[in-house]
């Protein structure tokens, strides 16, 4: 099946059940603010109007329809895991002192840092709100794992940077911490929500698992690759990601270590790119990046099989790791 096939399939399979995310959303979030707090409801505005991919509402919805019909609680495990993820990126953005967010002027430029952290802290605060008068204990419960998941991975990132710890088994457990987590979120509170029995419940969390990997080496791939939007972003900022690590895991370790003093000279980027991007090159590191992904991406897939339904979220699973973008 072609990609754009699928794409209109997923579109005709999950379409309407976005438009009613969106609407629930907009009820949940931006009632009374206007009146209560125009600050708020601007910001709400501003993070609501960044259009994503839907990457963890699309999850969610596939995954709740391996087991039955979608209802209220799917839409709102849809919602407050995408806020979850909202709320975690307004705090990187602060951390990181980023200028952009998918291409356009970041939070914490347009409002500044007080601002944007304390409304991370908000959106968190609403979904324990909205979980505990929702009676979405399962849901608060899945949010809470996710929450340390997404600490825990931060500070090894952290600590991981500091101490120039650069392999790849440590950058691969930080993407399964991260990008893994919010992922493993959205499919297990989309499929408790239709009544997932706990014998599967296993199979499900390490499918997410395989894809959150699978899905932060696709990125950091598209990172060298993808020339519609900004280059190199990971070196600009002194980072190894996951193909770069391969390369130096692959390289002369002398030159390797010279590498690694390049990348962290973010300040002289510019004239040290095209030395940083040739040894990349000359290591394999994009297509070894690119081997282990697949090898992911099939043990995803091996495991999603063994769920009866599983089809349309296999399907979605192959079309993601298959994205340029």
């Amino acid at each position: 099946m072609t990609t754009i096939v699928m794409e209109n399939r997923y579109k005709e399979i999950i379409e309407k059940d976005l438009l009613k995310i969106d609407g629930l959303k907009r009820e949940i979030f931006f009632q009374d603010t206007k009146e209560t707090s125009p600050l708020i409801s601007t910001f709400l505005e501003y993070v609501f109007e960044k259009k994503g991919k839907n990457l963890r509402p699309k999850l969610t919805l596939l995954s709740s329809k391996l087991i039955g019909k979608t209802n209220r609680s799917t839409y709102l495990s849809a919602i407050l895991i995408d806020i979850l993820h909202e709320a975690t990126l307004l705090h990187d953005d602060v951390v990181d002192a980023a200028k952009l967010r998918r291409g356009e002027t970041s939070a914490n430029v347009v409002f500044g840092n007080k601002a944007t952290v304390l409304m991370g802290d908000y959106l968190l605060s609403k979904m324990i709100e909205v979980c505990t008068r929702e009676k979405e204990y399962r849901l608060l419960e899945i949010i809470s794992t996710t929450l340390v998941s997404l600490s825990k991975g931060e500070l090894i990132q952290l600590n991981a940077t500091k101490e120039n710890e650069v392999s790849v088994a440590q950058l691969i457990k930080i993407a399964a911490l991260k990008t893994g987590s919010l992922l493993k979120a959205s499919c297990l509170s989309g499929a408790y929500s239709t009544g997932l029995q706990e014998e599967n419940a296993q199979v499900l969390t390490d499918f997410s698992d395989k894809l959150g990997v699978a899905y932060q080496i696709k990125d950091d791939v598209i990172d060298y690759k993808d020339d519609s939007k900004e280059l190199f972003k990971d070196l600009k900022e002194g980072k190894v990601n996951i193909p770069m690590a391969l390369a130096l895991e692959n390289g002369e370790k002398s030159v390797a270590s010279e590498m690694l003093v390049l990348i962290r000279d973010k300040e002289n980027f510019e004239q040290n790119k095209n030395i940083i991007i040739e040894f990349l090159h000359k290591n394999e590191g994009i297509e070894k990046a690119e081997q282990l992904q697949n090898k992911f991406t099939t043990e995803a897939v091996s495991l999603l099989s063994q769920l009866p339904n599983s089809e349309d979220l296999i399907d979605f699973t192959e079309m993601i790791g298959r994205r340029k973008f």
